[in-house]
């Protein structure tokens, strides 16, 4: 899914970067940023020419860093595309992307990605990340997946914990995709997996209800999926 072309280190707290286009959109570039939520200060928003944002500034320092670790990765991605803008936050929480661009950002405890496109290749980039959690896979799949989703996952060449957690992370990354064009909240409900191809590593998910008349029931948006260690990447365009 992700081709690299270059990676470094941007000490302190990043630890590694990674950068490169997505496999079959070369459009959309990535950046993966491993960090170390140890080292985090608030001088280094400022070290990496970031603004310090009102929005996290009570917010405890997982929060501060990991919201560090994804505007570091969007602000590299936008540099090299010749963008000398910020990623803003939005009136809803959500990145405001300037003007000509669209993007998306995900981070864990200890990894960040933002994928970033210019708006004229016609994209609605959703990326996600995550940890591989068996027991919480276990313990919370009611939440987002369906019988007739534990079916087909059930069917595919693929342990079941891992399974979910691709749909989990899929169902996320579709939020993240939408949002911007829907402007409003919606559920995992909203949509169901109708294809799992372990083998090609992508999925299609499907509307199971009307967000807005460019995006009705039944529509269909494809995705990938990459498993990485101990993490699980997916993303739609």
């Amino acid at each position: 899914m992700l081709i690299t072309a270059t990676s470094f280190n941007a000490l302190p707290f990043i630890h590694h970067v990674e950068q490169g286009t997505v496999e079959n959109c070369r459009a959309l570039r990535f950046c993966l940023v491993k960090y170390d939520k140890s080292a985090y200060h608030d001088e280094l928003f400022a070290h990496f020419d970031l603004p310090f944002p009102t929005q996290v500034a009570s917010a405890v320092v997982k929060r501060r860093a990991e919201h560090l670790a994804g505007r570091y990765a969007a602000r590299s991605l936008l540099l090299a595309s010749g963008c000398n803008e910020h990623v803003a936050i939005g009136s809803d929480g959500v990145p405001q992307w300037p003007m000509g661009w669209v993007g998306s950002i995900s981070h864990t405890a200890q990894w960040a990605i933002a994928v970033v496109a210019p708006r004229s290749a016609g994209l609605i980039p959703g990326i996600d990340i995550e940890y591989l959690a068996p027991q919480t896979m276990r313990e919370t799949a009611d939440l987002f997946v369906t019988s007739a989703e534990r079916a087909l996952l059930a069917g595919c060449d693929i342990e079941n914990e891992t399974a979910l957690l691709i749909l989990f992370s899929a169902k996320e990354s579709l939020y993240k995709s939408l949002y911007p064009k829907v402007q409003r909240f919606f559920g995992f409900e909203a949509a169901e997996i109708c294809q799992l191809d372990v083998y090609q590593q992508t999925f299609t998910l499907r509307l199971t209800e009307t967000l807005t008349p460019e995006f009705p029931a039944g529509f269909c948006l494809s995705g990938y999926y990459q498993i990485e260690g101990d993490r699980v990447m997916t993303l739609v365009f």
